[in-house]
């Protein structure tokens, strides 16, 4: 699709859905759904696009992966800008960046909170909500990132356990390294151990949710 080859696109989706058939497998059919979302975006067919960005977020919502189903739906609300319908899309933006910042997910939020700001929807309220400050302290999520650096793991490996994406896990490790005051990932590992947020081999401390 982002090659122009939409023909192409379409003979691998209906491949996909071939080999799929009516198999009892959540994940590769809420993909389906996915690509055929992506495809009737690409075609213009906004309607029908938002119609299936909404199924293939509920469909991730099931499973559960949240990370996956907010991106899902910011998809559905921007085609229902692209169908004029802002009235529509634009609540549900709104929510997708304040559930994005809930679920540790900053830079994602901040990229819809932008985009909503470019359509003069006002995220000041909302993302005052969504996302506490803790100062010079690591957020939980920060803590958890940190606390599986610890045990060796890389951005995508951490990206993967807590389902969000590399790139705001290595905006949470910049920030815990700002907040600690370290230059790097092994001296902000060292430093999570000695400050005793962790536990042996990067698990949390005794009676630690």
């Amino acid at each position: 699709v982002a090659a122009g080859r939409l023909g192409h696109a379409a003979d691998l989706v209906s491949s996909f859905a071939r080999a799929l058939g009516g198999k009892e497998a959540p994940a590769p059919q809420a993909s389906l759904v996915l690509c055929r979302a992506i495809l009737a975006q690409a075609e213009s067919r906004f309607a029908d696009a938002a119609a299936l960005f909404a199924q293939a977020a509920a469909a991730w919502q099931v499973l559960p992966r949240p990370y996956d189903a907010l991106l899902a739906q910011e998809r559905h609300a921007r085609c229902l800008l692209a169908a004029g319908r802002h009235e529509a899309g634009l609540p549900i933006l709104s929510d997708v960046s304040r559930a994005l910042s809930d679920l540790g997910a900053h830079y994602d939020a901040d990229r819809v909170a932008r985009s909503l700001n470019e359509r003069g929807w006002d995220t000041r309220g909302a993302r005052g909500r969504g996302r506490p400050s803790y100062g010079t302290q690591l957020s939980p999520r920060e803590l958890e990132v940190a606390r599986l650096l610890v045990g060796g793991r890389t951005n995508r490996q951490i990206a993967d356990a807590l389902v969000v994406s590399a790139q705001t896990v290595a905006s949470q490790v910049k920030s815990a390294m700002r907040k600690l005051h370290v230059p790097s990932r092994t001296v902000l590992a060292i430093r999570v151990v000695e400050l005793g947020l962790v536990g042996e081999q990067g698990q949390p401390p005794a009676g630690d949710e």
